[in-house]
């Protein structure tokens, strides 16, 4: 909607009460307590003895995970793609450059790791 251009927006009365410093909540339900403030809340002190380090955490497997999409060089055709990674590929055997061998049995894919010969 278009305003009269009989008064300039430059002419607006300006507020001249300062705001309030203390907020005053007031509820209905005076069951209800009131939410701590930060500047109400105490602040813990620092503990005096430091924490003993935390011991590495163990590398777990995904649980699930989901199928993605990749394609063929010099296709545009969609093919379905799996990508595991992780520290706990290293723990089960599976090194950096290790040969895998890939079965398919009942539904699911089984890898194991080519013993060197």
């Amino acid at each position: 909607m278009r305003r009269s251009p009989s008064r300039s927006t430059s002419a607006r009365k300006r507020v001249t009460v300062p705001p309030p410093t203390e907020v005053v909540w007031r509820s209905l339900d005076p069951s209800i307590q009131p939410r701590p403030y930060l500047e109400r809340t105490p602040v813990p002190e620092p503990r005096a003895e430091p924490r003993t380090p935390r011991r590495p955490g163990r590398p777990r497997a995904p649980q699930q995970c989901t199928v993605g999409y990749g394609y063929y060089p010099d296709s545009h055709q969609r093919i379905p793609t799996l990508r595991l990674r992780g520290r706990w590929l290293e723990q089960l055997g599976f090194a950096i450059g290790s040969k895998l061998h890939i079965r398919q049995r009942d539904g699911e894919l089984v890898i194991s790791v080519v013993d060197p010969r």
